[in-house]
């Protein structure tokens, strides 16, 4: 059966990292403008329907998405809405590992946004080849 809008596979990627559970999730939430590898002011509102959004350097803001989901240090969730689209939700799960802590991110109908939904596939790349 062909795959329609909005009906392609998670996208899906993991990473592990070498520091505690506690500190994966504080790094990725209150440190996402110093690894997300296009915006140079990304920042994310750390709450249950905080915002995530692009702080240009004249101070115009570009929101990207909200916190839906806030449960620290465990999971986070998003819905992702670039330039208003409906882009799926996003969901990072933080699991401690022997030796650190595994992050996997599961980006679900990633392809609602059209055009933006190549952007989505490409951003899931960078974000766990930056680590």
């Amino acid at each position: 059966m062909p795959q329609t809008k909005g009906n392609r596979a998670p996208i899906r990627q993991s990473v592990h990292v070498d520091c505690p559970v506690e500190d994966a999730f504080r790094l990725f939430t209150e440190s996402f403008g110093e690894w997300w590898p296009l915006a140079e002011h990304c920042e994310m509102e750390p709450w249950e329907g905080g915002r995530l959004f692009e702080r240009s350097g004249s101070g115009e803001e570009l929101d990207w998405g909200t916190v839906t989901g806030w449960n620290p240090p465990d999971r986070l969730t998003l819905a992702w809405n670039p330039e208003g689209r409906d882009g799926g939700t996003v969901d990072v799960e933080f699991q401690v590992e022997a030796d650190g802590t595994r992050v996997t991110l599961i980006h679900t109908n990633w392809d609602r946004a059209g055009a933006a939904a190549c952007f989505a596939n490409f951003i899931h790349q960078q974000m766990f080849t930056a680590v």
